[in-house]
Parts: C-alpha cells; sequence; structure tokens
C-alpha cells in the first residue's frame, strides 16, 4: 500500500514540473515573438550634412526615382545611383535655417514597429542651447518672492529685473540673439539627413525624439 502511495506521488510531481517547464518555455517564446513584432532593425543607409539648399524644416518621404532625385536637389548634390524603385524607400530630414554651426541631424534607429517602418532622430545642438532647453523644462522649485507694500518690481525706466523684460517689451527673435562669449559668431546652417531603406512593402513614419 505504502509503494502504491509513492509511487502516485512521484508521478504527480513529475506531471507538475513538466506542465510547468512548457508553460516557461511557452511564455519564454512569446516573449521573443513580442520583442520582435515591437521592433526589428531595417537595414538603411544614411547621408547627413549641415548645408541644404531648402531652408524650410520639412521631412519628405520618396518612393520613385524622380522622389528620390528630388531628396537631393534639396541638398543641391547629384543623388546617388542607387535606388530601386519598388525595392526601395528613401526619407529626407530637413531642419531648416539654423543661426549657426553645431546643429545637425543623428539617426537614432530605422526599425519595424508592427505595419510600418519607423525611422528616429534627434536634432544635434550646440551644448549651451541644449543646456538651456533642459533647464527651462525643469519644474520650478518654488515661486519669486513677492515685492514689498509701495516699492516697484522693476527698476528705473520700468526696465525689467536681470533676465527679465518687461510688461508688454517685445523679446528678440532667437536668431537675433548674440552668441555666447565663448562662441564666436558662426554662418547660419541647414542641417540634413537622407535615409535609403532598402525595402518597399510598408508604409514610413519619421519620429523625432527631443532629449534623452
Amino acid at each position: 500500500m505504502w509503494l502504491s502511495i509513492n509511487l502516485v506521488s512521484r508521478t504527480l510531481n513529475s506531471l507538475v514540473r513538466r506542465r510547468f517547464v512548457s508553460m516557461g518555455v511557452l511564455v519564454a517564446t512569446q516573449l521573443v515573438a513580442g520583442g520582435g513584432a515591437m521592433a526589428q532593425s531595417v537595414d538603411a543607409r544614411h547621408w547627413r550634412g549641415i548645408g541644404a539648399s531648402t531652408r524650410q524644416p520639412e521631412q519628405v518621404v520618396a518612393g520613385t526615382v524622380a522622389e528620390w532625385r528630388g531628396l537631393w536637389s534639396r541638398v543641391g548634390m547629384p543623388a546617388p545611383d542607387m535606388f530601386e524603385q519598388g525595392r526601395m524607400n528613401a526619407v529626407g530630414i530637413f531642419l531648416g535655417r539654423r543661426a549657426s554651426e553645431g546643429y545637425a541631424v543623428n539617426i537614432l534607429s530605422t526599425s519595424r514597429r508592427r505595419d510600418r517602418i519607423v525611422v528616429v532622430f534627434e536634432e544635434i545642438m550646440p551644448p549651451e542651447i541644449m543646456m538651456a532647453q533642459r533647464a527651462a523644462l525643469r519644474p520650478v522649485a518654488s515661486a519669486p518672492p513677492l515685492a514689498s507694500p509701495g516699492s516697484s518690481a522693476f527698476g528705473p525706466g520700468g526696465s525689467g529685473a536681470a533676465g527679465f523684460a518687461a510688461p508688454g517689451a517685445a523679446l528678440p527673435p532667437t536668431s537675433s540673439l548674440a552668441p555666447p562669449p565663448n562662441r564666436p559668431a558662426s554662418q547660419p546652417t541647414s542641417p540634413w539627413a537622407i535615409i535609403l531603406i532598402h525595402r518597399a512593402d510598408l508604409p514610413v513614419s519619421v519620429e523625432q525624439r527631443l532629449f534623452r
């Protein structure tokens, strides 16, 4: 009797272990498959520069030889003879006019997500501008102290406090601001990038990542 109970117990334990192992393999397979469906790298080649002929910001997808040549006409260069219509797509990313050097397009990834191909890029900026923009996005710790009764919040002539404009004063456009003292003045630029994607069976989207 004891032998029969022991044999049944061993059989049940073996079945339980097999079931858990099978479930673990199934879950692992689903996770791998799910990850592949979310992002799958796509074979692509890209070029970039800072002197595009176009001064307008735009993102253009090309699916024909004529459109491929049109991307390069925006750069002011002849198109490389390597586009295969019906087998390739291309994307042109043009940031538009920038007031100085130090700007560029950085391609982060070209991958398939579900039913489309997504190109992700970021704009490289001069370090001092990147730091200023990140600081502007930080939450304010506390409100500034209120002016004491009978005193003015602004100095002589109604001008603003240090670093602030008086109410109603027009701020100068960003392009007219003088460069920081540690950076000499430079020529305006127009950064661009062109990505050649070695497939044409899916639509293409472009995403910009602001900060990492």
